[in-house]
């Protein structure tokens, strides 16, 4: 800002020049022509005429100097606007820089604490990145990937005989725990659906927790108790991860493309109560593992690949829905598992509704006949291939 000062100043000098001399050309010029007019006349009256004529052209010097004046005037208010402006601008990048180092500062302290062997350091850090992520929304996403990037590093979900290394492993149990409570906490749509009995859900006015628009990779991750009950996500990946005890996504909303390619069910079972799906949904070689998938209730708004998928304990699509005119960009039949097609409902049939806790459906059913909708149904055999 010095410089642009140092700048200003001979321009100014230039233009109170310019004055001086625009009122001494105003003065010379109406004075040589008032004074020309004086020619032909003598004695008393030229001078008379000649005394005129010079208060005349003092009095147009005295106007184009208050006229210069007010110019000056006007340039220099508009040199202190756009100074005042300029430095309003130099003090908002100064302070935009200087608070994205500080968070740069923060974010890499607290990152450089995962790799400690100290969990409670360790727990810190991930404490430290959820504080950064709430307070500053356009880092979130970069937080939530080095979250998931934690979590996808190697972990047995055995525990060891050894004394000391279970003792170390427990204590990686509770960090990585936590790691998925922030992750999934953050994302739990919360309120209830008030007037509109529509799905999905609407994000709670006094959820300010909530994440909106977040993307998940947790490919290849061990996930312990994985609670996903009454989440959003934008986008999802799963693919062979593994999931161990609770792995519940009851009410789930994943709205854009959802992956669970080749990922495991070791305890528990693949649990989607009145989940819903929105673009694309692949389950391509999944093991749900020897209890139940449970898909009851579920809305499929989108292409769904269930293409050599392991459901030894057989899969539940009980009152579930897939939306008949969807996007076809991924292909154009739906693939379900064996023994699992879907079709319109008939002309006087209604959609079949779940207890009303359970239901996603509106409170007023779809008409029957509808052709908006269509039926998750066993195949012409009448039930699902063994």
């Amino acid at each position: 800002m010095q410089k642009s000062a140092q700048r200003v100043r001979p321009i100014s000098w230039w233009w109170a020049l310019l004055a001086v001399a625009l009122v001494a050309s105003a003065v010379a010029v109406s004075m040589v022509v008032m004074l020309a007019q004086t020619e032909g006349l003598h004695g008393a009256q030229r001078a008379t005429a000649r005394i005129d004529a010079i208060k005349t052209a003092l009095t147009i010097g005295a106007g184009t100097g208050g006229a210069a004046a007010l110019l000056l005037a006007l340039r220099r208010q508009w040199l202190s606007e756009h100074t005042h402006v300029r430095q309003e601008a130099a003090d908002t990048i100064a302070e935009f820089d200087a608070r994205e180092r500080r968070i740069t500062e923060l974010y890499t302290a607290a990152a450089g604490q995962l790799a400690s062997d100290s969990a409670p350091v360790r727990l810190a850090g991930l404490y430290a990145l959820e504080r950064l992520a709430q307070d500053h929304v356009d880092h979130r996403q970069t937080i939530v990937n080095v979250i998931c990037a934690y979590l996808r590093m190697p972990f047995s979900p055995t525990r060891p005989h050894a004394e000391d290394a279970a003792e170390s492993w427990e204590q990686e149990r509770v960090v990585r725990v936590t790691a998925q409570g922030i992750l999934t906490g953050h994302l739990f749509v919360g309120g209830g659906r008030g007037d509109d009995p529509t799905w999905p859900l609407n994000p709670s006015p006094q959820e300010p927790r909530f994440w909106a628009g977040m993307e998940l990779d947790l490919s290849g991750a061990t996930l312990l108790d994985f609670e996903f009950t009454g989440r959003r996500v934008e986008m999802a990946t799963f693919d062979e991860a593994r999931f161990f005890g609770t792995a519940n996504s009851a009410h789930a909303e994943f709205t854009g493309h959802v992956s669970f390619d080749k990922a495991r069910f070791e305890q528990g079972h693949g649990h989607f109560l009145s989940a819903w799906f929105g673009l694309r949904v692949t389950f391509i070689g999944t093991d749900f593992g020897s209890e139940q998938a449970v898909f009851k209730g579920a809305t499929f708004t989108g292409m769904v690949f269930f293409r050599e998928a392991v459901l030894p304990g057989g899969v539940c699509f009980e009152a579930a829905r897939g939306l008949a005119d969807f996007n076809r960009s991924w292909g154009s039949v739906r693939q379900w598992p064996d023994g699992w097609t879907e079709r319109p409902l008939g002309a006087d049939e209604r959609m079949p509704l779940l207890a009303p806790r359970f239901s996603r459906w509106p409170e007023s059913n779809l008409p029957p006949g509808s052709s908006t909708w269509a039926l998750i149904v066993p195949d012409s055999a009448g039930r699902p291939a063994d």
